[in-house]
């Protein structure tokens, strides 16, 4: 009877095994295969924001091309002898100030995508193009002005430069340090 026990209960075990085998695999394909979707979907969110972001940040820097262009135009007639008053050059200020709003605009949206530090770099970006800008509106001789021209062009430069600078360290290509730590993601079958 012992032998025939041993059977019965051998028998058993294997059945039983055989079951939870048939339960467990397909519980345990179920998980991998919502991990794996998980991590798919998190992987495009991060693709989607990465392009967002870098199309904020080429916005801004096209529209620090823009202001430049239009605070030139204006300092080339600020400069030259014929500017005779404010109100005869008033359509000469209606680029430089529509440049500024766009790139008042482009700081936002930047602040918007982030990250932060990116949104606070932008502002002293824009804020460094109004500092030009306000440079030429003041009530003071051009020798002051193009000094003070020269400091508030450097200031908007370096802005800009740091902005650069923290973009391309943001839109670098991810390591490959996090994949090697969770291992490849595999396909399911």
């Amino acid at each position: 009877m012992d032998q025939a026990d041993a059977i019965i209960w051998a028998t058993a075990l294997g059945i039983g095994g055989t079951m939870a085998a048939g339960v467990t695999g397909p519980l345990l394909q179920a998980r991998a295969s919502r991990r794996q979707a998980r991590d798919h979907e998190a992987f495009q969110f991060r693709h989607r924001l990465r392009d967002e972001r870098r199309a904020a940040f080429a916005t801004v820097l096209d529209q620090c091309e823009t202001f430049r262009q239009s605070i030139n135009a204006v300092i080339e007639a600020r400069v030259a002898f014929e500017w005779r008053s404010e109100e005869d050059h008033r359509q000469l200020w209606q680029p430089a100030d529509a440049a500024l709003g766009a790139l008042r605009r482009a700081a936002t949206n930047v602040a918007i995508t982030g990250p932060a530090p990116m949104g606070e770099l932008a502002d002293a970006v824009h804020a460094a193009a109004a500092r030009q800008a306000d440079v030429w509106r003041m009530r003071l001789d051009l020798d002051d002005r193009l000094v003070q021209n020269a400091q508030a062009d450097s200031a908007f430069a370096d802005a800009r430069r740091q902005f650069i600078a923290a973009a391309e360290k943001i839109l670098a290509p991810p390591t490959d340090q996090g994949a090697r730590q969770r291992g490849p993601l595999r396909r399911s079958r």
